[in-house]
This record gives structure tokens, C-alpha cells and sequence, in this order.
């Protein structure tokens, strides 16, 4: 699946990438060599929040664009051309479908935690999760070069990460 983006004016993209078959937590055991397949409703369900997580973080907002700009810089100022780290999102939502939880590595700037924190907890899901559905749910958020950058834009190839 091919992440939709935002794009913003110095040509970057934001995008949200689902990592679906591990964003499910599925407890480990040594007792157990292989991984149980996973329902398709947990399935469903994660790339559901993943989408829904995507568009809220593409909103056209004062928050969004304020996390936008952070994120921008951040990757501009980067140090020698080691791409910035990918966010990990873990998400836990509840039986209405509210964002209980939210939790991951510290983006380096407290305002900037605090943005993406609103921006993920401030809406509720369209559907709550199958209520025997393990969580938290991962996504992971990421930098990319913007295709439809002005020519004059530096290209941003070490900002991806996988």
C-alpha cells in the first residue's frame, strides 16, 4: 500500500505507513516457534486506525501544520545524511472507539510530542475495535521526499526510512 502524503512547501512529505501484520501484539512465548495467524478483523481494524491516524495528521489545522513544520526542519538540520528515526506510534483504543493511549519515542522536542499527542487522541475512531482484539496497535510515522517538489528542492532520499 502506497502511503498517501501531505505535501508542504519545501518539499517533504508526511506519511503515515501502516506496518499491518505487526501492528497487532501478539504475546510472545518460547513455547510457541511460530506466530498464530491473525484475524482478519484485527487486520481490518488496524488499517482502519491507520487510516483514520493518517488523515488526522494530514488535517489542515494549526496543530498539524505546526507538527508539519517541526518535523520539516528536523530533517532539514539533520547531521551528516543519517535519515531522522521513524516514529512508533502504539495505540490503545477503547470499546466506544476513543484513543485511550497513546505512547512512543520522544519526536526531541516536548511541543512537538505534545502536537502529535492532540493530534492522535483529540477524535474519536468511526468504529471501536473487535472487542477481543489484542493492543496497542503500531503504526509508524515517516519523512519522504515529495515526487511533485519544485525542481529546486533539494531531493530528500536519506529522509526515508523503512
Amino acid at each position: 500500500m502506497k502511503p498517501r502524503s501531505k505535501t508542504n512547501r519545501k518539499g517533504y512529505a508526511l506519511a503515515l505507513c501502516l506496518a499491518v501484520l505487526t501492528s497487532i501484539a501478539v504475546p510472545a512465548s518460547p513455547a510457541i516457534a511460530q506466530t498464530p495467524a491473525i484475524p482478519q478483523p484485527w487486520i481490518t481494524y488496524a488499517q482502519l486506525v491507520g487510516h483514520q491516524f493518517q488523515a488526522w495528521l494530514e488535517g489542515d489545522d494549526d496543530a498539524a501544520n505546526q507538527l508539519h513544520q517541526y518535523l520539516e526542519e528536523r530533517i532539514l538540520n539533520a547531521k551528516g545524511d543519517a535519515p531522522p528515526p521513524a516514529v512508533v506510534i502504539r495505540a490503545w483504543i477503547g470499546a466506544d472507539g476513543g484513543v485511550t493511549r497513546i505512547a512512543f519515542d520522544s519526536l526531541g522536542d516536548p511541543k512537538a510530542d505534545a502536537l502529535l499527542r492532540q493530534l492522535l487522541t483529540s477524535h474519536p475512531m468511526t468504529e471501536p475495535p473487535p472487542p477481543d482484539m489484542l493492543q496497542p496497535l503500531r503504526v509508524r510515522l515517516r519523512l519522504e521526499a515529495n515526487p511533485d517538489a519544485p525542481p529546486d528542492t533539494p531531493p530528500a532520499s536519506s529522509a526515508r526510512t523503512p
